[in-house]
């Protein structure tokens, strides 16, 4: 898992810009940094994949199977969810290496007071998935002020 050369690659420094982050929520975003600022200090390679996800994006995942969530029901259509993978091996982590990685995340989420939820904690395993624990909330304020209808 850790691949310090890595981590000064061209390649990895290509990955930090891959994701949508244009009206992610500013709490999301400042826990992806750190997480992944960590992950680098002890040369882990990380990198956000997702963190936000239009609803075609969101149905197509869905029809694949790939998420339990249509559009309108996931915290990634409102910007308040992150999906973290190593810059190598992307999904391919064994469960421990999994576990170090969510134990990195929580350490993070508890010293910047955020609220997070690890979707390596869930029946549906998704442990490269992070989101605020208020986002249905946001969702919400979304329905309310933006007419967001799911589709």
């Amino acid at each position: 898992m850790v691949d310090r050369p890595f981590c000064f690659s061209e390649k990895y420094g290509e990955q930090q810009g891959r994701a949508d982050r244009l009206g992610a929520q500013p709490e999301i975003l400042d826990f992806e940094r750190a997480l992944i600022k960590r992950a680098f200090k002890l040369g882990i390679p990380l990198f956000a994949h997702c963190v936000n996800r239009g609803s075609a994006e969101q149905n197509r995942l869905y029809r694949l199977r790939r998420s339990k969530a249509r559009a309108g029901e996931s915290p990634h259509n409102f910007g308040a969810a992150v999906d973290i993978v190593h810059g190598i091996k992307a999904w391919a982590l064994t469960r421990r290496q999994w576990q170090i990685i969510g134990h990195l995340g929580k350490e993070i989420a508890t010293q910047r007071g955020l609220a997070v939820v690890w979707g390596g904690d869930w029946e549906f395993y998704d442990p490269a998935h992070w989101e605020l624990a208020n986002w249905r909330e946001i969702r919400a304020r979304y329905s309310e002020d933006l007419g967001f209808d799911g589709r």
